[in-house]
């Protein structure tokens, strides 16, 4: 796909993970400088099934490292503490190798999602794709947040403008993978868009300069 792998640092992510670090989508990332030794590069956490996995840069020796941990459950919920299985799945000096490995672990499925530059949001549910036949006249296809961000995006084939985006500010923060948009927004902007990589530019926007993003909207109340 054009817009995958990490000199694009686009990533395919199916909902339930937290992306909670990663230094890729930095504007000012040169894949090409070696990073100070034990930096992490990248870390993410699924809220469904419990796995945690990182990239980090170890030392001049083993280089980069892709590790995995498998998260404790007890009471309901996933733990930190007292997780069951630590494992170092890949390591080695090529980022681009250990970076396209991710998507065997974000995207298990295998589907053809369109690759985000995402970082310290929880993608709640993912169906982004380019090829808008394979949606049902009406679906969700996109839904991620971050606090008491949102951003959730439906298709609506028999619209002229078929791609509706709500994102904005709740008055309540989400907890983990617990999503209601029923929560009342505190500030919010809706958006019709024609085709997906109008969309793509939006989600992109907002995910990473969410900040500059909110202050263009306007308040509702």
């Amino acid at each position: 796909m054009k817009d995958k792998g990490i000199l694009n640092t686009g990533i395919q992510v199916e909902g339930g993970w937290s992306i909670d670090a990663n230094v890729f989508i930095d504007k000012n990332y040169n894949i090409e400088a070696i990073p100070f030794d034990d930096t992490l590069l990248f870390s993410a956490v699924n809220h469904i099934t419990g796995k945690n996995i990182s990239v980090t840069y170890e030392n001049s020796n083993v280089g980069y490292s892709f590790d995995f941990c498998m998260l404790s459950r007890r009471l309901g919920e996933w733990h930190h503490d007292g997780a069951a299985i630590y494992k170092t799945i890949e390591t080695g000096h090529q980022i681009d190798k250990l970076y396209n490995t991710l998507s065997e672990y974000l995207n298990p499925s295998k589907k053809e999602l369109i690759p985000l530059k995402i970082s310290s949001w929880t993608i709640v549910y993912n169906n982004l794709i380019r090829n808008e036949a394979l949606y049902d006249d009406i679906e969700l296809i996109f839904s991620a947040v971050r606090g008491k961000l949102f951003i959730d995006i439906t298709y609506n084939r028999n619209s002229e403008k078929p791609y509706y985006i709500y994102i904005g500010l709740s008055k309540y923060e989400y907890s983990q993978i617990i999503y209601s948009l029923n929560k009342p927004a505190r500030e919010y902007q809706e958006l019709f868009l024609k085709n997906i990589d109008e969309v793509v530019v939006i989600i992109n926007d907002f995910l990473i300069e969410q900040d500059n993003y909110l202050s263009e909207i306007s308040r509702k109340t």
